[in-house]
Parts: C-alpha cells; structure tokens; sequence
C-alpha cells in the first residue's frame, strides 16, 4: 500500500459505544479521502437495534471495500451430549428448558446469529451475554455455560486442545483450513451469517477518488500476502466493489432489523 499512498496512513482507535464513536469521525469529516473509517459487523447491526444514532449510515457515509470476512462457528463444551448441529436441533427440541449460550454482549454478531439460528431452526435457546469473549469463553470452558457463539480465530486453540468441539460454521462456505466442520447452513439451507471487515468513507467523498481508493485497497486484499495473513487470523478476503458493499450493508441492515424485532433487540 506504501507504492500506492505514499503519504502513509495513521490509525486513530477510536472505540466504544458498539464502535459509533470512531465511525461518527468519519462521518463528519471532510471528504476528501484523507479519512476512512475501519467497520465491522456491528456498523450493520447499529441501525437496527438502536432509535437514535449520531450518524446516518445510509446518508452520511458509503462503502469503500469489505476487505474481509471472518469464521465465525458454534463452539460447545466436551460435555454438551450433541456434536454436530442435527444433534444440536434434536437436543434442544427434547429439553425442557432453553439451551444457554454465550456471547461477548447483546447485539452482537455471535448474538445476532444465535437468534438467527433460533428462527431458522425452530428451538428456543437462552442468551447469556458477557462483557466481552474472555468472559464468555471461560465460562463455556468450565461447562458453565454450554454453547458459544464466537470467531473461529478465538477457539481454535482450545478445539485443537480438545477442550471445545464445533459444532458448525456459521458462514456461508467451510473453514478452509478445517474443512472437516460443516455450516450450519447445510443443516439449515440459507443460514449463514459473517462477521465482517470493511472500510467506509464520507458520503460526498467524489465517485472518482472513491474508485480509485477501492482499487488500490482491493489490489492488496486480493495479494498473496494478505491471503496468508488473512488466514493465520481466521478470515476470509473479500474485495468487494464500492458498489457492492453498499448493497451487501443496506440488505444487511434490513436483515438485522427484521431479527432484532421479531427477538425484541433494543439498545
């Protein structure tokens, strides 16, 4: 990227408030190229659980690049009695009470694709949402809790520790590197849900600088380079155009809106 901007970048982290602090600064700055804002899963899920936000996503900023997307999976605790997700949806069905799962918080992406897989699986689960992965994972870890919803990334150690199982990928293709584990979406045909990565701009940033900026980010994301990289961090790269990350935010956000109403998600 250094060949391609040689003014070099620098990375202001400024987080909290489900990441609407630092996305609000891209928001109202200049668009002039100079600023681009880094979003993940929760830049989709924002507007769909929450009344009032201090930008508009739909008018105040566009899309630049998904540059990736990462695995996320259905991790279980040795213990749980089922291993893979028919298991899952005939043990959940049997039990007399909710199955708990657990997330890093409320609105989440893990939480949001629970409740996606509660509606497309016909089972009542139970969220016990966490401050954070840490806490959740140690609990699943103990056989506190005996589901999780988490990054592939995040687990993998303790899968191959033999201390968690997978249950299902969450995404819509396999884990290349564990190929072994099927989506849920085989079970389930058209669960899928991703845990993304991507770069958004000012709305008025001109079409043209918009463009040539994609290019240049999705020539790298494209490289051999970032695909190892990419991989040792459990993700995906995408590329997308400018164009068509605006279309996969807007059909995600009316997704999001329709499972965080029909689960009752507000923030």
């Amino acid at each position: 990227m250094r060949s391609k901007w040689p003014a070099g970048t620098i990375v202001e982290n400024r987080a909290g408030a489900g990441s609407m602090i630092g996305t609000n600064v891209v928001a109202k700055s200049e668009p002039d190229g100079t600023t681009i804002g880094v979003v993940t899963s929760s830049y989709m899920i924002n507007p769909a659980v929450r009344d009032k936000m201090p930008f508009d996503t739909a008018t105040d900023l566009r899309g630049l690049t998904q540059i990736a997307s990462s695995y996320l999976v259905l991790a279980a605790h040795p213990s749980f009695p089922a291993s893979d997700i028919p298991g899952l949806l005939k043990t959940a069905r049997a039990a007399s009470e909710p199955l708990a799962y657990a997330t890093p918080g409320i609105a989440t992406a893990p939480h949001m694709a629970a409740e996606l897989l509660q509606r497309a699986g016909q089972i009542k689960l139970q969220h016990v949402p966490y401050n954070g992965a840490t806490e959740a994972l140690n609990d699943v870890l103990t056989g506190r809790i005996p589901l999780m919803f988490d990054l592939w990334h995040s687990v993998r150690a303790y899968v191959d520790d033999k201390a968690l199982k997978i249950l299902g990928v969450i995404n819509g293709q396999r884990i290349p590197s564990a190929s072994q584990y099927p989506c849920i979406g085989e079970t389930l045909p058209g669960y899928e849900v991703s845990s993304i990565l991507g770069l958004v701009i000012p709305k008025q940033t001109s079409p043209a600088l918009v463009e040539r900026m994609a290019a240049d980010v999705t020539a790298f994301v494209k490289s051999d380079e970032f695909k190892k990289k990419a991989e040792q961090f459990g993700m995906q790269p995408i590329g997308s155009s400018p164009k068509e990350f605006d279309q996969f935010i807007a059909a995600d956000i009316v997704r999001w809106k329709q499972i965080a109403s029909n689960a009752g998600i507000r923030l």
